[in-house]
């Protein structure tokens, strides 16, 4: 397979605070990348610098071939980034469908039709479809993550970025979300998943990083690195000694 996203000694911060240090990883296309770390290990910042949302100090960000360290984050959407929140925030006053069609129109830069054809594509992917003309202030929080996940697909994304899409679920609603990233993967979408829920990063990750302090701790296959020492010690708080 062929990398559709590397990080290359990233450095990268907000002001003149530095948060990312020399960060350095690889994505293969058609891959699920899962990311785990403590809170404060520079995830979230993770995928800001990769959309253009910080500055990056030194380093290089490529991303299908394509050297996007100083590319605005308007157009880096355009050419096939596309990420969720943590908390999402739909337009509540619109239909779910409508606020799939915004993204397929201004993220996607797509015409009325085929982002019309593009909205109802992703509700169908994301089991939204006969729900689509419900208001989305009216959805369960399983069903407002779904959306979330559907907006960002709506802009066409070469590479999908999922951001704590499973926290605050249920059990049975986190398999769900599983369940969806799979039909997602088979669809043929690369994903990275940032999440803090053991279970989704064994279960639906093929590869799997450890981040602490800015920097890559480790990375492997998912259950080798959970049952690290690194990852048992910083991020499972067990204590090497015991």
């Amino acid at each position: 397979m062929s990398k559709i996203l590397e990080f290359i000694d990233v450095n990268a911060g907000y002001g003149r605070i530095q948060i990312l240090n020399d960060l350095s990883f690889s994505v293969e296309k058609g891959q699920v990348f899962g990311v785990i770390g403590p809170n404060g290990s520079g995830k979230t910042t993770m995928f800001n610098a990769l959309l253009g949302q910080m500055r990056i100090f030194s380093g290089k960000i490529i991303f299908d071939g394509v050297d996007i360290t100083r590319m605005p984050p308007n157009v880096r959407c355009k050419i096939g980034l596309g990420r969720t929140f943590q908390v999402p925030m739909p337009f509540e006053n619109m239909s779910l469908y409508e606020n799939v069609l915004v993204a397929a129109v201004h993220g996607g830069s797509n015409r009325e039709r085929f982002a019309h054809d593009e909205a109802l594509r992703c509700l169908k992917l994301t089991g939204l479809y006969d729900k689509r003309e419900i208001k989305s202030g009216e959805l369960t929080l399983l069903d407002r993550k779904r959306l979330e996940i559907a907006r960002a697909l709506g802009t066409s994304p070469k590479l999908l970025l999922l951001d704590e899409v499973a926290a605050g679920l249920t059990d049975a609603e986190v398999k769900e979300i599983m369940k969806l990233v799979a039909e997602l993967k088979a669809a043929g979408y690369s994903i990275v998943w940032i999440e803090h829920i053991i279970e989704t990063m064994v279960g639906s990750t093929d590869r799997l990083m450890c981040m602490a302090e800015g920097r890559r701790v480790t990375e492997g296959e998912p259950r080798e690195v959970i049952e690290s020492d690194e990852v048992q010690r910083l991020y499972l708080g067990v204590d090497e000694n015991e």
